[in-house]
């Protein structure tokens, strides 16, 4: 008897305040959503500026900065000579694989070398019937010719 007396009790209660514990619960919500969130936020923001500006902090961390880049700057120079030794390398082995002898300045003078797109010394001169600028030279038959642009939007 004892227990439905505390059920009905229970529900009284919740059929009696029901609405104005929700009214309560929505209330306090709202507080802490746009009140005390903020409040707490704000507080905690300047609490942080004023950690990041403290002087012995900013030393700190300057001197620290100054390390690092001094580190990045021994570590840009090294690739660098690197680079420039590896560069150097390849242009001695790729001028000893295609074993590239340069002309003397006796044989260009006297006109003992090729002139660019005579070939091997071919008895025409070094003239072709070929004109890539003018595909029609030296061939006949259809050519290709691009079809004229078009403006977009009609005009301008």
């Amino acid at each position: 008897m004892l227990e439905e007396e505390s059920n009905y009790d229970e529900r009284n209660f919740v059929q009696k305040y029901g609405w104005y514990m929700v009214i309560l619960f929505i209330s306090i919500h709202y507080l802490q959503k746009n009140v005390v969130s903020p409040m707490l936020n704000d507080r905690k923001r300047k609490k942080n500026y004023q950690e990041a500006i403290e002087p012995e902090r900013v030393a700190r961390l300057q001197e620290q900065m100054i390390k690092v880049r001094e580190e990045q700057q021994r570590q840009a120079q090294i690739k660098s000579h690197e680079a420039k030794e590896k560069k150097k390398m390849k242009m001695i082995q790729r001028l000893k694989e295609t074993k590239i002898d340069q002309p003397s300045s006796s044989s260009s003078r006297s006109g003992g070398g090729y002139r660019l797109g005579s070939g091997s010394g071919s008895g025409n001169g070094g003239t072709s019937s070929y004109n890539p600028l003018m595909p029609s030279s030296g061939r006949s038959g259809p050519s290709y010719r691009p079809t004229r642009r078009s403006r977009p939007g009609g005009g301008g």
